[in-house]
């Protein structure tokens, strides 16, 4: 059970009854399903932050310990290995820095951002050299006493000169360091409301809670995402939601969605905001009381909708309970249930999706207002460690499964249905041009994932580049379509004993046998060209990946130590693992 239930958005108003319902939800004895060390480098008092970054981790069950360093004492921090960012590092450094408390002069006329640039240049390189963490940047925003004398502007083109260098060292590090842009937090033209005058006088603690939580959500949504925990699948309802108006009472004509006149015009970023989700591999269904034939009228023929039946994986528009259709959404899709993020208009059926299904993140639309872009931006759900081709594919792929499993309903025999694919399945090693891939899976997969070790792009080109290591993809597809890149094993050797490290598949492949094949081909490669007399195997257990609890055993290994959740196995090469079914072309590069 989420410990969301013990954390309601409303502790949010008032420091007592939050840190309550954060103690209340560390002190219980549920699992946790994720641990996170974040690190904060700053310059100005950031312990404010703690109890909202907490809360947000919490909700998603993620043990969260945060440590601050001094003040303006990153240098030396970076210089000191017995530093707590250095000796025992985090797997977040949360770099939180004032522009003034780097340069004094940066409220003076005629002041430039040259030192700025070069000093967090500087830190950023460092950090990134040093340590294997998720950095968590900021924009600059002008200094705070030039905020609250309304006298930004004379410093405003060399603060854009700062930013635009900031994304640019940011851009060189992507898959390490990652950008919270303070300049839309609170909204635009929002930040004097933004800072608190009398604590940032008298303790250097600039932010009101307002821009805390803000800040805390984005936050979080870079750890999950870094941890594997970033949500997949954005289910909508439609009307009130999509566009304004009830099409089945108003007619397609009659809802508002017009880009030119409100509230048209918000509706249709907010439709244009759920496209570039759906183009960064974010997977988009519908859920909706309303008649099949008027929705798609809006989707399929009204000039000003900007989404489509094109970008959906999935649907269910009929009368009945929202929350039956979202299991029905999920089980189709075959993802997890925490997976998924679901929007409606509507307080009945937030409530009910959001008591029968806690683990579903619900996104309520205020009261009188339109869907807004920043709703779904906010906390950061489906923020990406990194992308890759497949993302762009997602929905045609989960288009062509659908298509696949209405294509085995008409065979009895398994094997008859699997050989009737045609599946061909490419093994080769990693090379450049799939390292994002790569990395994405190993942070992203958790159902059939053998021990749930996450790395990102520098570590597997680490592991590429290393003589005892390997790194193998797989790659399948079918008549129905190309399924990409959806396996990945890495093996270790010390002399004679291979170890696997990794192994892991990707949700939309299972039920194959693909498994059975891509581990016996990887292994007897590995054999030819390693020294191998052994080889050991781990199972690490975690809340979604039972399925392959008993993987290791099924292929030939044995158990020899560990407990239920954390099995090690052994296997001698001439003890094989179980054959694949002759069901499917598989191709060694």
């Amino acid at each position: 059970m989420s410990r969301k239930h013990l954390l309601p958005d409303s502790v949010l108003d008032r420091m007592g009854p939050l840190l309550a319902a954060i103690q209340e939800a560390e002190d219980t004895d549920d699992d946790w399903r994720s641990v996170a060390r974040i690190h904060v480098l700053r310059n100005y008092t950031t312990e404010p932050l703690d109890p909202y970054l907490k809360f947000h981790l919490l909700r998603e069950d993620v043990q969260t310990t945060i440590s601050h360093g001094g003040y303006g004492t990153i240098a030396q921090e970076l210089l000191d290995p017995e530093s707590a960012v250095l000796k025992s590092p985090p797997d977040a450094i949360v770099l939180s820095l004032l522009v003034e408390c780097i340069d004094p002069a940066a409220s003076d006329d005629g002041w430039t951002a040259d030192v700025v640039m070069q000093e967090v240049t500087n830190f950023i390189e460092t950090l990134v050299g040093q340590t294997s963490a998720l950095i968590i940047a900021n924009t600059f925003i002008p200094p705070i006493e030039t905020i609250l004398d309304n006298r930004t502007a004379s410093i405003d083109r060399e603060l854009d000169r700062l930013n635009e260098h900031l994304l640019d060292v940011v851009g060189q590090h992507e898959s390490r360091v990652t950008v919270c842009d303070w300049r839309k937090l609170p909204g635009p033209g929002a930040l004097v409301a933004a800072i608190d005058r009398r604590f940032w006088r008298s303790s250097e603690a600039p932010f009101r809670a307002a821009f805390l939580d803000l800040y805390a959500r984005r936050i979080a949504g870079y750890v999950r995402a870094s941890k594997g925990l970033a949500k997949k699948c954005l289910i909508l309802d439609c009307d009130d939601t999509l566009w304004g108006g009830v099409v089945g009472e108003e007619g397609p004509e009659g809802i508002a969605l017009h880009p030119t006149t409100e509230p048209g015009a918000t509706f249709r970023r907010f439709q244009e905001e759920v496209v570039s989700l759906h183009d960064n591999g974010v997977m988009i269904a519908i859920c909706s009381k309303n008649n099949e034939e008027d929705v798609w009228s809006v989707f399929e023929h009204h000039e000003h909708a900007v989404l489509g039946k094109s970008h959906l994986v999935a649907w269910r528009i009929n009368w009945d309970d929202k929350a039956d259709n979202i299991l029905s959404i999920v089980d189709e899709l075959n993802i997890g249930m925490d997976s998924v993020v679901f929007v409606d208009d509507s307080p009945r059926e937030r409530l009910l999706v959001a008591s029968r299904l806690p683990e579903v993140a619900v996104i309520a639309i205020p009261d009188g207002e339109p869907a807004r872009p920043e709703l779904l931006e906010r906390d950061g759900f489906f923020e990406a460690s990194s992308t890759s081709a497949e993302d762009a594919s997602r929905t045609r792929m989960y288009q062509q499964q659908s298509a696949r499993g209405d294509e085995k309903h008409r065979f009895e025999d398994l094997a008859e249905y699997l050989r009737s694919l045609e599946t061909v399945v490419r093994i080769e090693s990693v090379d450049d041009g799939s390292v994002s891939r790569i990395a994405q899976l190993t942070q992203k997969t958790n159902q059939f994932n053998l021990t749930t070790r996450r790395y990102d792009e520098a570590e597997i080109i680490g592991f590429v580049k290393d003589p005892e290591v390997a790194v193998y993809q797989m790659a399948v597809e079918d008549r129905f379509g190309d399924m990409g890149i959806t396996g990945v094993f890495i093996a270790r050797r010390n002399e004679s004993i291979a170890t696997i490290d990794t192994f892991l598949l990707s949700c939309r492949v299972l039920g194959r046998q693909l498994e059975l094949a891509f581990v016996d081909q990887c292994m007897r490669v590995l054999e030819t060209t390693w020294p191998v007399a052994s080889w050991r195997a781990e199972y690490v257990a975690t809340r979604k990946n039972q399925q392959t609890a008993n993987f290791w055993d099924r292929v030939g290994f044995e158990v020899v130590g560990g407990d239920a959740t954390n099995r090690f196995y052994s296997s001698n090469v001439d003890s094989r693992p179980v054959a694949y079914r002759d069901v499917m072309k598989v191709e060694l590069n």
